[in-house]
This record gives C-alpha cells, sequence and structure tokens, in this order.
C-alpha cells in the first residue's frame, strides 16, 4: 500500500473518530443538564432544610462524574482534530513531492534522455581519444 493511500485512509479514520466524539459530547451534555437542575432543584427546595443525606451525595457525585467523562471527550476531541490537522499537512507535503518527482522523471524523459542517445552507448577500455 503506497504511502499516500494510508495517509488517506488514517485521515479517514480520525474524521470518523471526531464525529463519534462529538457524538458522544452531545449525548452527555443532556444527562448531565439533568442532574445539574435535580441537584440545583434539590438544594433550593423552599421551606425545607437542607440536608446532605444519600441522594444528595449521589447527584453530587454524578455531576462530577459525567463532567468529568465530558472533560475528557472534549480533550480527546481536541487531540484528534490536531491529529486530523497533521495527517492532511502531511497528505499536502505527499502530494506536492510526488508532483516534483513526476516533474523531474518527465524531464529526464524528454531532455536528457535526447541528450544521452548521441553520447557513445560502448565504453572505452583503456585510453580513450
Amino acid at each position: 500500500m503506497d504511502v499516500s493511500a494510508t495517509t488517506l485512509q488514517e485521515i479517514f479514520q480520525t474524521e470518523n473518530t471526531i464525529m463519534l466524539l462529538e457524538r458522544s459530547i452531545m449525548a452527555k451534555e443532556c444527562p448531565l443538564k439533568v442532574a445539574q437542575t435535580r441537584l440545583e432543584c434539590r438544594t433550593r427546595r423552599p421551606n425545607v432544610e437542607l440536608c446532605r443525606d444519600i441522594p444528595q451525595f449521589k447527584l453530587v457525585n454524578e455531576v462530577f462524574t459525567i463532567d468529568d467523562t465530558l472533560q475528557t471527550l472534549k480533550l480527546r476531541l481536541r487531540e484528534t482534530r490536531d491529529t486530523l490537522h497533521l495527517l492532511v499537512m502531511t497528505k499536502c507535503r505527499l502530494e506536492h513531492e510526488l508532483a516534483i518527482k513526476a516533474n523531474t522523471l518527465c524531464i529526464d524523459k524528454e531532455k536528457c534522455m535526447s541528450m544521452r542517445k548521441t553520447f557513445p552507448s560502448t565504453p572505452c577500455m583503456g585510453i580513450c581519444p
């Protein structure tokens, strides 16, 4: 498999990973909002003392857990986008190098081969005139 095909495949996989990470982030935002709303409602109950019971601790823990997961997903998304940027730059560099090499081969075939035909093809043995 050539290098540019491998790079294209890696770009495709990275784009799919970005899409999956974005979906995962969106899927976690709603449960976080629900947990935060429940915690806020529980904290601001009218005419009820603020109580620290097991449901309160579980809600606080749930909010922290979901938020931590979201931060991890966002960090991974940033890293994956950086990787995609590097892959695209690598692809452009490879395409540029291939174009230069193709041009070099074209010059060699068209210009240099005609000059080489004028040179003698038999090697000189010993002393050449």
